[in-house]
């Protein structure tokens, strides 16, 4: 999980509307930049959350895939 992550300028990071580049931070209000070249204003402490959000969620889909120690396989005969 990301605790804490300290966003950069210039860095790439992914949301849930993809990749964006970090433009501009001032204190909690950053500007960032997708490739289709709209910009939006949001927080840091929102971008965080959405990342953390993201890593659970691919976190709990390894787990699904995880082979369950039940599951029963053909008995040599």
């Amino acid at each position: 999980m990301i605790q804490g992550i300290n966003f950069e300028v210039g860095q790439t990071y992914k949301n849930r509307k993809g990749k964006y580049t970090v433009v501009a931070i001032n204190g909690d209000v950053m500007q960032i930049s997708w490739k289709n070249g709209k910009e939006v204003a949001t927080t840091v402490k929102l971008q965080s959350r959405v990342l953390e959000n993201i890593q659970r969620e691919i976190a709990d889909l390894a787990l699904l895939k995880v082979a369950s120690p039940r599951k029963k396989t053909a008995a040599a005969v």
